[in-house]
């Protein structure tokens, strides 16, 4: 196995499954077992195995819906119609998400932002007033409605269609089995004058604080979202598992991996940083990068 980011193939590997709830909702894997890999040349971690589309589209049909969430609490006890209901309705999150997005742009990008599109953003709801001022696009084919003033696209073939000036993916990259893939594919849509925005967590288990660790969990207990007793049963189960179980986010990246991706597919970066944002169950880090496509000699 060689890296996905920089094609390395010294990787340090940790044996690991998939994690009960994904098995469960794809019920095909031809084996639990797994192994979470970290390139020490890149910083890139992620696991071996690698969803199909068809898992891929098993593990997120409905999304975050009745079955999703009663399924999930069978194996993560924490994950109550409550904490789904929250995070479904997460107004602080997306007032950050815009906060950050707001502050990378004029930082930044000192024109106007006239088209604009939405990777992968469901209603549309990430735009801010800087950003798709003449047209907002969202592509995504789950059939959601979008917001007043953001138009769908839904049909591949029709991204083409338009030349915009900023191209967003937000909280996506985290999730797909083949990112160099996905990039490629809005290298294809964009111009040479086209700004990207990528923005993932930044929760690289191998160079940030195990998100399974005891002082993680102990600021989860004051959150008033949370049944206590749940939480507590679910750590102490996680601690008897394997590192790091194989669930939703199958890439971490940090700073060096995000610029090592984005630099080694034809692009150059203008910025990357990460912020602090606040959600209704907690903080978390984000990276955020801008880039845009290399200039041909």
């Amino acid at each position: 196995m060689n890296c996905l980011v920089c094609g390395n193939s010294h990787l340090k590997t940790v044996d690991t499954i998939v994690s009960e709830f994904v098995s469960d909702r794809i019920k095909k894997l031809p084996s639990p077992k797994t192994k979470l890999c970290f390139c020490e040349k890149c910083t890139f971690a992620f696991y071996d195995y690698r969803f199909t589309d068809e898992e891929s589209q098993l593990l997120y049909a409905d999304y975050r819906g009745t079955e999703y969430q009663s399924l999930r609490q069978k194996y993560e006890y924490w994950y109550s119609a409550k904490v789904n209901e929250a995070l479904n309705n997460d107004k602080t999150a997306l007032a950050e998400q815009q906060r950050v997005i707001q502050k990378v742009i004029k930082e930044n990008i000192q024109h106007e932002i006239k088209v604009a599109l939405d990777y992968g953003g469901n209603e549309g709801r990430t735009f801010v007033d800087e950003i798709g001022t003449e047209e907002k696009y969202v592509f995504d084919i789950s059939g959601v409605p979008t917001v007043p003033g953001v138009k769908n696209i839904s049909d591949p073939a029709e991204l083409k269609n338009h030349t915009y000036d900023f191209i967003m993916c937000n909280m996506l990259f985290e999730h797909l089995p083949d990112p160099v893939r996905t990039l490629d594919e809005l290298k294809e849509i964009g111009t040479d004058s086209t700004f990207y925005y990528i923005e993932v967590p930044s929760e690289n288990p191998f160079v940030k604080e195990n998100k399974f660790s005891i002082s993680k969990n102990i600021r989860l207990l004051l959150n008033p979202l949370y049944n206590k007793w749940k939480l507590i049963r679910y750590y102490f189960k996680q601690r008897r598992m394997p590192f790091m179980p194989m669930k939703e986010h199958v890439n971490f990246f940090t700073i060096q991996s995000m610029k090592t991706f984005v630099e080694n597919n034809g692009f150059k970066v203008v910025d990357i940083q990460e912020n602090l944002e606040n959600t209704i169950l907690g903080e978390q880090t984000v990276l955020s990068v801008l880039f845009q496509k290399k200039q041909a000699n």
